[in-house]
């Protein structure tokens, strides 16, 4: 049965794994309680392609946008550099800023950012986002995202076609 407050999931049609990766998505925003979780392949030309993303009801989706130059963000620019988690309380005060479309359109003010790395370049991110107010998060938040980057890394490494 299905309800009005049931989390929204997007899976990119034709994306391998995509099915899988939602179940990461949708087991992230159940764990952290957040606003929206996503998946983002990195692509080899250089974009950035969102294939998953739970959203409780009333958070915009980001399948409608394409953020021109996501990958020149400081945001992406620290994870690649870093191969780090972000967590950010407030990313509309503190550094590394994000795209702003991110906090103007999307209306994101605290995010956890993790990379996934895979032959030591990073293959994809996974974000949570906490839309409307500033969040301190908590260390079962950030473990839940951990065991969310283990577990793309994972399905991505198991991708016949990953290259």
């Amino acid at each position: 049965m299905s309800s009005s407050n049931e989390p929204v999931l997007y899976l990119a049609p034709g994306a391998a794994a995509a099915a899988a990766l939602g179940v990461v998505v949708r087991t992230l925003l159940d764990a952290t309680g957040a606003s929206r979780t996503t998946v983002r392949l990195c692509r080899s030309d250089g974009e950035v392609a969102l294939v998953a993303e739970a959203r409780v009801p009333g958070a915009p989706t980001m399948s409608a946008s394409r953020p021109p130059g996501i990958r020149q963000a400081a945001t992406y620019i620290y994870l690649e550099e870093t191969h780090r988690i972000l967590v950010q309380r407030d990313c509309r005060t503190e550094p590394p800023a994000p795209p702003p479309s991110l906090v103007q359109d999307l209306r994101v003010y605290a995010q956890m950012l993790a990379p996934v790395i895979i032959r030591g370049a990073m293959a994809a991110t996974i974000s949570v986002h906490q839309q409307d107010r500033p969040r301190d998060w908590t260390d079962a938040d950030v473990r839940a995202l951990e065991e969310a980057q283990a577990g793309v890394q994972s399905i991505l490494e198991r991708m016949r076609d990953f290259g």
